[in-house]
């Protein structure tokens, strides 16, 4: 029966190390696409100050995960690994929508840009014309006050 209880408890034991590194693993998971993420949006020309303090937080509890990890603290490793996991989560959501309202800003920056030049090259060529047209008429005008000058010979 001793027997029994050792063998019981060493799987008990290794049974907490599987399910701790796969909470270490799915929080390592978490951390690169919240990582991902924070990059798509600053890419996309999103301010990503406050998503890089937030992804800082989540590696710093992931790094105290694996940590405990190493020093056999399972209570330790699921409590920092389900907080990394959680501002991980937050912060890759975060990310997604700086990037897409970044992306909106972008394409609307870009049609107003398109918009102005195509209005700034009309509004040119209108004047360009009228100042062409003003420059005709003033010389046809120059031309027939001119007097023409007779030579006697």
């Amino acid at each position: 029966m001793a027997f029994g209880s050792c063998i019981y408890n060493e799987h008990y034991v290794f049974a907490q190390t599987d399910q701790t590194v796969s909470k270490l693993q799915v929080a390592n998971t978490a951390v690169e696409q919240a990582f991902n993420a924070v990059l798509a949006a600053e890419h996309a020309g999103a301010n990503v100050t406050a998503l890089l303090a937030g992804l800082n937080d989540a590696a710093g509890f992931l790094a105290k995960a694996e940590m405990a990890n190493r020093a056999g603290n399972l209570t330790a490793v699921e409590s920092d690994a389900d907080n990394a996991i959680s501002i991980a989560s937050q912060s890759q959501v975060a990310a997604v929508d700086a990037e897409e309202a970044a992306s909106v800003s972008g394409n609307v920056s870009f049609s107003s840009t398109i918009m102005f030049s195509f209005l700034g090259a009309v509004a040119f060529i209108c004047v360009w014309f009228l100042v062409w047209r003003w420059q005709k008429r003033r010389y046809i005008r120059n031309l027939s006050d001119a007097k023409p000058e007779v030579t006697n010979s």
